[in-house]
């Protein structure tokens, strides 16, 4: 009967729109035509239904159970992003990504429904074939063979989205919101768009308040998950070292940048974790510099921050250093302050701790050294399928939970000196407190040097 009822509530839909009388309603759910795309030899990726990545789909059905489970009554949509460019950092939503595995589907979404027949859908945009040509051929397409690729069990066209939401809205009434919370000034969210809509024109629907449930599970670090960000953690600092080592003054920023970036290609990064910030000098002060053009000038600190990402997953790692490989007693003075605030933050690290704590042990340092003024950001975020992970929302309200990875990255910047320092690490939150796992790069000022002053650095005649 409540498949019955489902198929009426498509054709009900449908008939609204096209002013039509209903029919008897089918047995079962209608069937939905692929899209015509070319086949054969103009289309060979036709025959291989994409699958989800980098795990398989008894991962993501396992993650979609589990909050199901939380979630035990009632309906949630989540959507997809609009438009999926990895090159130009127009990247998959993260809860999207997160619960189903497919990384590269535009305009897409997934309902679940606990209480349901039917507890999972997945619903793709219409093919457009002469774009396609352009971009590549996109390969879902919904058959029998991609539902098992992906394990979803029921796959459809995004233009019966809304009747399957009004059907589940009038049955079940809860429609789970899950986030992102936003500003006035914010773009809506297309999920509480939905919500609201279908409250408006189906009885008894309402929202239900969710946000944090699925954040709650990322922050969790699965063994999986861990193995891929401790590798575009180590892959990094193979990066940082490869800098440390070559870095000279009268060499542009972009110059060292380029090393930098390289040294991650070389280790196995397809990607970026995030756009990387070269500074040095005055640069080092501007927290997101955006510029790469300036020449590093002998004497000056270099403040690099930067981070691979491996398999989908991201780290976050920065390091500053003197151009010359010697700091100079200010800026060693400076640096030490900025590396005691970091191991005070460190110390505070363990389950149940939220982020104000370790950011008041860093401030205190910092305040107590005279420098209080000069350390303008917080002392870290979460990392894993985003390199700021979770957003405000988790940083603020959730405290640490065994297995999560945070950041611990305090701060000093004095333009007028032309000194900016930054120490920051990416950490294992475990029960025992924190695991760095960055913890190869050097942060203490004489190993810095000792790497600075190695063997690459006499091959290529020393500092200038």
């Amino acid at each position: 009967m409540r498949t019955q009822l489902l198929a009426l509530s498509f054709q009900l839909l449908a008939c609204a729109q096209t002013a039509q009388p209903v029919a008897e309603a089918p047995r079962s759910l209608p069937s939905v035509p692929d899209d015509p795309v070319p086949t054969g030899v103009d289309n060979p990726q036709h025959e291989q239904p994409a699958g989800t990545v980098p795990f398989g789909p008894e991962v993501f059905h396992e993650r979609r159970a589990r909050l199901m489970a939380s979630m035990k009554t009632g309906a949630a949509v989540v959507f997809s992003a609009q438009r999926v460019d990895w090159e130009a950092d127009e990247r998959q939503d993260s809860d999207f990504f997160y619960l189903t595995g497919l990384a590269d589907e535009s305009g897409a979404a997934i309902v679940l429904a606990p209480q349901d027949e039917i507890r999972e859908w997945l619903f793709l945009r219409a093919l457009n074939v002469e774009p396609d040509r352009v971009t590549g051929y996109r390969t879902l397409l919904p058959s029998r063979e991609l539902e098992q690729r992906v394990g979803i069990s029921h796959i459809r066209r995004m233009n019966l989205l809304g009747g399957l939401i009004a059907s589940m809205a009038y049955r079940w009434h809860d429609l789970h919101f899950f986030g992102p919370i936003v500003g006035y000034d914010g773009e809506t969210p297309r999920a509480l768009e939905i919500i609201g809509k279908t409250s408006a024109r189906v009885p008894g629907a309402h929202m239900k308040d969710s946000v944090g449930m699925v954040w709650r599970m990322r922050m969790q670090k699965e063994p999986r998950e861990l193995e891929r960000i401790t590798r575009a953690t180590d892959i990094t600092v193979a990066g940082h070292l490869e800098g440390m080592r070559r870095v000279r003054p009268g060499m542009h920023e972009y110059e060292l940048k380029q090393i930098i970036e390289d040294g991650f290609r070389k280790g196995g990064a397809r990607r970026l974790a995030y756009g990387s910030i070269v500074g040095a000098g005055p640069d080092g002060c501007v927290l997101h510099y955006p510029n790469d053009d300036r020449v590093i000038a002998d004497g000056e600190l270099v403040l690099v921050d930067a981070g691979a990402e491996y398999d989908h997953y991201a780290t976050d790692v920065t390091r500053t250093f003197p151009a010359n490989g010697k700091f100079s007693p200010e800026q060693r003075t400076i640096y030490e302050v900025v590396l005691h605030a970091q191991k005070a933050a460190l110390a505070k690290v363990r389950p149940g701790v939220k982020f104000q704590e370790l950011e008041d042990a860093a401030r205190k340092v910092i305040a107590d050294a005279g420098y209080y003024d000069y350390f303008i950001h917080g002392v870290g975020h979460h990392v894993g399928l985003d390199v700021h992970d979770g957003g405000y929302f988790a940083v603020q309200e959730v405290p640490l939970a065994e297995n999560a990875v945070i950041t611990v990255e305090p701060g000093i910047y004095m333009p007028g000196k032309r000194i900016g320092v930054r120490i920051e690490d990416t950490v294992l939150v475990t029960k025992d407190g924190a695991k760095i796992l960055s913890d190869k790069l050097p942060r203490e000022p004489d190993e810095i040097e000792r790497v600075m002053h190695g063997p690459l650095r006499e091959a290529q005649g020393g500092s200038r």
